[in-house]
């Protein structure tokens, strides 16, 4: 389990409604997972602010990303691109950079799948903007962004999330 007094920082987008999956499967997530130091956020506007506010400056043992996709499975992402709508984030910087994956051997493939294809929107530009920082700060928090079906019951993702989490020793 990767616990030494540092929290879990779990972050989600969120639409102007509140109804996209990510949100859902937030919230769900806060109903099960229980007695560890987790802080749930929603990032409601740009995700520059939210970078700001809740990764630059703290310090975490895990950090997990979610955002929408339209495929039919959990994209457990790779890689992240320096690239925002065809603009590059940080000049200069790597094109790629790997994620700090935790070691995620266990996972159900009939749920998750590897992807290294984050766009190059919002989710992207925190994936990319988070590992820079980690990798600029030596830091040893590891990352992970899942990209969830769209289209999905909020209540199953959050219990594979859970089961992928608890599988691997992550909490």
């Amino acid at each position: 389990m990767i616990n030494d007094q540092r929290p879990i920082l779990i972050y989600a987008f969120t639409n102007q409604w509140g109804t996209n999956v990510s949100h859902r499967t937030l919230l769900e997530l806060q109903k099960i997972i229980k007695n560890i130091d987790i802080k749930f956020q929603l990032i409601r506007s740009y995700p520059q602010e939210f970078f700001r506010k809740y990764i630059q400056g703290n310090l975490y043992n895990l950090i997990i990303g979610l955002g929408d996709n339209p495929y039919d499975k959990i994209r457990i992402e790779t890689q992240a691109k320096n690239s925002y709508n065809d603009k590059s984030i940080y000049p200069f910087s790597p094109i790629l950079l790997d994620l700090s994956l935790p070691n995620l051997d266990n996972f159900d493939s009939n749920y998750f799948v590897i992807s290294s294809n984050m766009g190059t929107y919002n989710c992207n530009w925190m994936a990319y903007s988070t590992q820079l920082y980690i990798n600029q700060k030596k830091l040893e928090t590891k990352h992970i962004f899942l990209h969830l079906p769209k289209r999905s019951n909020a209540s199953i993702l959050a219990s594979q999330i859970n089961n992928l989490l608890i599988l691997n020793g992550l909490i």
